[in-house]
């Protein structure tokens, strides 16, 4: 059996197919649609901000989960 992700992958995971299922949204629309799930931030926070998601956006597309545009 293998460990746990560490949150951050989940979140990352989270966030990577959300900007997948529509690249159209703005890092400030991904934020809120985090809220509206309750998502915490890394930091565990309530409130998402824009570098949070383009940092998590950045982390998926150096691991590969989204493609570096």
């Amino acid at each position: 059996k293998s460990p746990p992700r560490p949150p951050e992958d989940r979140l990352m995971t989270l966030v990577a197919g959300i900007h997948s299922s529509n690249p159209e949204l703005t890092l400030r629309e991904i934020a809120g649609q985090l809220e509206r799930l309750h998502e915490r931030t890394p930091r565990g926070g309530t409130k998402w901000s824009p570098s949070s998601v383009k940092n998590l956006i950045d982390r998926a597309k150096r691991t590969g989960l989204l493609e570096a545009v």
